[in-house]
């Protein structure tokens, strides 16, 4: 299994997994296409892992940064 924390290539699918400033956890595409808001780091991930399933070459990587949460506003 590939390194979650690490980068992918530019134009590989990615979903992204971490927290937004007011501490949601947030799944994002990398181009915006799947977003999701969740109650729990475990919940947030079982999506990004289930979506990676039904998506060929998508990736789960952990966000290095707080991200922005269009669901959250």
């Amino acid at each position: 299994m590939p390194d979650p924390a690490s980068p992918g290539t530019p134009g590989e699918p990615i979903l992204l997994v971490g927290q937004d400033r007011k501490g949601h956890w947030v799944v994002r595409h990398s181009l915006g296409l799947i977003e999701g808001i969740f109650v729990s780091r475990a919940a947030a991930l079982h999506f990004a892992h289930q979506e990676c399933q039904a998506i060929p070459g998508m990736r789960v990587a952990l966000a290095g940064a707080a991200l922005s949460s269009a669901l959250a506003r």
